[in-house]
C-alpha cells in the first residue's frame, strides 16, 4: 500500500489523502497520475528527499508527500522584511523560525520551560505602577505609557490636570486623571488613599469611559499648569513672576497666611487685614496693567487661603507683579500676617474632550480628610470593548454577557452557566463588547491601529480559523473549587510599563498556557491543550528527512524540576492586592525530595485560576523533563508549530 498525501499549502492544516494499491510495474509518476496530480509548480516528497526525476520505482509503504514549491526569492523578501520590522512585529521569532526552515521543536519545547515571569524586575512588573512594590497608584509622569485593561482590574491612572478651586473660605482639589485607552464598559469602586471614596464629605467624581464623541468634563474646560513659589511678600518689595508658557490666557496666585490675627491691649485675639496689589503685562511690553488692591482680612491661628484669578487675556507670555501695600507682621503691637504667594496656576482655555481616553475626574474639599497631599486615586475597571462571537439568547434575540456563557465542544454551542440551556451564533457575527477572553483581547492589540500594531498587522495577517479553534476552547467550562464552574481561561490584566512587546506576550500567553506563532502568512496562538492521538501524526520524522548529525537529545537537571511552585497574583477578593498560592509535590517531598522552589507571576486576579496555572507549571517541570531537537529541509516540512508529530531515530 502506498500513502499519498496532498498538501495544497505548505504550512496548511488542510490536506487530501490517498491509499494506492502498490505495484512493482508502477513509477512515481503512475501514483501521482492515479491520484491526479502534476509534479509541475509541485515538491514531491519521499521520506524528506525532493524528486525531480518521476520515472523511478518505489518501495511498497513509501509515504508520498506532494505540496506546492517554495519560492526561495519570495522567502527571502519576506523574512528580510520581517527582520526589518523586528521591533513592531510582536512574532518575529516565530516567523523566521517556520519561514527559515529552522527547527520548530526547539522553540515550542522552550516555550514549555519555567518562565520567571517579570519577578527579576523584567517585563510587565517593571516599573508598573499596577504590579510594583508601592501597589496599585496613581502617577503624574510625562512621557508615562499610557495603558491598557483587560478583563476587569483595580487600576490607576495619570493625573493630566490638576489644581485648586475657591469657594468663599472653601478650598477644593481638583484632579483630572487619564485612564487609558477606550471605550471601556465601567468603571466602579473608586477610592482614594485605599478608602472608599463614599467614606469622604464634599467629594464630586465624574467619569468618561473614552468613546470617541465623549464630552468635555465640566470644571476641566481649562489647561492648568501650577508652578510652586512658596515666596514670602513683604511691604512695597514687589515680586515678578514670569510665566513659563508663552501662549497663558489666564493666571490664578495662590496665597497662603500661616495665621491672621492681632492681639489687643486686653490680650484678646482680634481680626486683622493684609492688603497687596496685583499687576500684569505681556513680558515684551513696558507698561504694568493694575488690577487694584485686595484685602484679606480674618481672625485666624491656622492657615488661611486664598486665591486670585485673572480670566480673558490674550495668549502670551506674562510677567505679573504682586505687591503688598500693608504693614508687615509686628511682634509690639503683636500682629501676624505673614503674606506667601503659594504657587501660580497658568491656564490655557482650550476645551479638550480627550477622544479615546478614560477619564476620572475628582473635586474634593481640600481638607485634613486629604492629609494635605494628592490623594492616591484607583478604581476598578471593566476594560476595552473587543471584537466577539455575538452570543444571543435566541436567534434575533439579545445579546448575552460574556460572563454568563460557556462553550460546550460536544454540542458545538454555547450554553448559559445558570441552567445550562442552549444559545444562538451563527458562526460569524462579532460584535464589540466587555470581553475577557485573552484570545479575543489580543486579537485586538494586534489588529488596532491607535495602540496596537494594526499598521504592520491585518486581518490578512491573521488565521481566523486557529483564532476561533484556540478562543473556543478558552470558553469552555472547569470546576471553580467552589461548587461551581468558570471558563477555562481569561485575561485580567493592566499594561501600564514601557517593556518590549516579545517580554509582554510571553507574559500575557503564559496565563493561557499559549505560545504566539506565524504560519501561513497569518499570526495566531496555540494553547497547550490535549488532543486526539488516535488521529495519525500530522507528520513522521525519521532518518530520511532529517539533516544528518543535527539530532540532540536532552534531559532537564534535577535542579530544574521544580516540585514547590509559588504564584503571585493580583486577589480581587483582597481588593487586588498581591498574594501568593503554593501548588507543591507532597508525594515526592513527603518521600525525602528536597524542596526546589520555583516564584511565578501569573497575571490573573482569581485564586482558583492562579491555583490552576501553578499546578499546571509543576506537572509540566516534573514530566516534560525531556526534550530533543533536529533540523530537516524546508522541503521536507509540512507541519507547523503546535502540531504533534512522530520521531524515529537511531539514538
Amino acid at each position: 500500500m502506498i500513502t499519498l498525501k496532498f498538501y495544497p499549502e505548505r504550512f496548511g492544516k488542510e490536506r487530501k489523502e490517498h491509499s494506492l494499491e502498490f505495484s512493482r510495474d508502477k513509477l512515481l509518476k503512475d501514483y501521482l497520475a492515479e491520484a491526479g496530480y502534476q509534479a509541475d509548480g509541485n515538491d514531491v516528497i519521499i521520506e524528506g528527499k525532493v524528486f525531480d526525476r518521476f520515472d523511478v520505482p518505489i518501495d511498497n509503504q513509501s509515504e508520498i508527500i506532494v505540496t506546492p514549491k517554495i519560492e526561495l526569492g519570495a522567502i527571502a523578501g519576506a523574512i528580510g522584511t520581517l527582520i526589518t520590522w523586528a521591533q513592531a512585529h510582536p512574532f518575529i521569532f516565530w516567523g523566521l523560525v517556520l519561514m527559515s526552515g529552522y527547527s520548530i521543536y526547539s522553540a515550542v519545547s522552550a516555550s514549555m520551560r519555567m518562565r520567571n515571569f517579570g519577578t527579576s524586575g523584567l517585563g510587565i512588573d517593571e516599573s508598573s505602577p499596577t504590579y510594583g512594590w508601592d501597589g496599585i497608584r496613581t502617577i503624574q509622569e510625562v512621557g508615562a505609557p499610557v495603558k491598557i485593561v483587560h478583563g476587569r482590574h483595580r487600576t490607576g491612572g495619570n493625573i493630566i490636570n490638576q489644581f485648586i478651586s475657591s469657594d468663599g473660605d472653601k478650598q477644593y482639589l481638583n484632579l483630572l486623571i487619564a485612564g487609558g485607552e477606550g471605550p471601556i464598559k465601567s468603571i466602579s469602586s473608586i477610592q482614594l488613599n485605599g478608602n472608599p471614596i463614599e467614606n469622604y464629605t464634599d467629594v464630586e467624581v465624574t467619569t468618561r469611559l473614552g468613546t470617541n464623541d465623549q464630552t468635555v468634563i465640566p470644571g476641566f474646560e481649562d489647561l492648568h499648569n501650577v508652578y510652586n513659589i512658596n515666596a514670602q511678600l513683604l511691604k512695597n518689595a514687589s515680586y515678578v513672576y514670569t510665566t513659563v508658557a508663552s501662549d497663558v490666557e489666564g493666571f490664578d496666585l495662590y496665597f497662603t497666611l500661616p495665621g491672621l490675627y492681632q492681639v489687643g491691649s486686653s490680650g484678646a485675639f482680634q481680626s486683622w487685614a493684609v492688603t497687596y496689589r496685583v499687576e500684569y503685562k505681556l513680558h515684551a511690553d513696558e507698561e504694568y496693567t493694575d488690577l487694584g488692591e485686595v484685602t484679606i482680612s480674618g481672625k485666624s491661628q491656622t492657615t488661611v487661603r486664598r486665591n486670585y484669578r485673572k480670566d480673558g487675556l490674550a495668549a502670551g507670555q506674562y510677567d505679573i507683579r504682586i505687591t503688598r501695600t500693608s504693614d508687615d507682621s509686628s511682634a509690639e503691637p503683636q500682629k501676624s500676617g505673614d503674606l506667601y504667594l503659594a504657587s501660580v496656576d497658568e491656564i490655557q482655555t482650550d476645551d479638550l474632550e480627550y477622544p479615546n481616553t478614560v477619564l476620572v475626574a475628582i473635586k474634593a474639599l481640600a481638607t485634613n480628610q486629604l492629609s494635605g497631599s494628592t490623594p492616591n486615586v484607583t478604581w476598578i475597571e471593566e476594560a476595552l470593548l473587543v471584537s466577539a462571537p455575538a452570543v444571543l439568547t435566541t436567534e434575533g434575540g439579545d445579546l448575552v454577557d460574556w460572563e454568563d456563557y460557556y462553550y460546550d465542544p460536544e454540542d458545538e454551542v454555547f450554553r448559559l452557566f445558570a441552567d445550562n440551556s442552549a444559545l444562538y451564533w451563527d458562526g460569524e457575527t462579532f460584535v464589540d463588547q466587555w470581553c475577557a477572553n485573552p484570545i479575543w483581547c489580543l486579537k485586538n492589540d494586534m489588529l488596532n491601529t491607535r495602540y496596537g500594531v494594526g499598521e504592520h498587522i491585518t486581518t490578512d495577517n491573521i488565521d481566523a480559523d486557529e483564532l476561533l479553534t484556540e478562543a473556543l476552547y478558552c470558553e469552555t467550562k472547569v470546576p471553580d473549587g467552589e461548587g461551581g464552574y468558570e471558563k477555562r481561561f481569561r485575561l485580567d490584566i493592566v499594561l501600564d510599563s514601557r517593556t518590549d512587546l516579545q517580554d509582554v506576550l510571553i507574559q500575557i500567553t503564559a496565563a493561557f498556557r499559549a505560545f504566539p506563532f506565524y504560519s501561513q502568512n497569518g499570526y495566531s496562538f496555540k494553547i497547550d491543550k490535549p488532543v486526539d492521538t488516535d488521529l495519525p501524526y500530522k507528520q513522521i520524522f525519521g532518518m530520511g528527512n532529517l539533516v544528518k548529525g543535527q539530532f540532540k537529545n536532552g534531559w532537564k537537571s534535577k535542579n530544574e524540576i521544580y516540585n514547590w511552585i509559588e504564584a503571585q497574583f493580583c486577589d480581587l477578593d483582597n481588593d487586588y492586592q498581591d498574594e501568593s498560592i503554593v501548588d507543591r509535590d507532597d508525594t515526592g517531598i513527603e518521600a525525602g525530595d528536597p524542596i526546589r522552589p520555583k516564584t511565578v507571576r501569573i497575571f490573573t486576579t482569581k485564586k482558583s485560576y492562579a491555583l490552576r496555572e501553578a499546578r499546571y507549571a509543576r506537572l509540566v517541570a516534573k514530566y516534560i523533563n525531556r526534550s530533543i531537537s533536529l533540523k530537516c529541509f524546508p522541503e521536507a516540512l509540512v507541519c507547523k508549530v503546535g502540531d504533534v508529530i512522530g520521531v524515529s531515530h537511531d539514538v
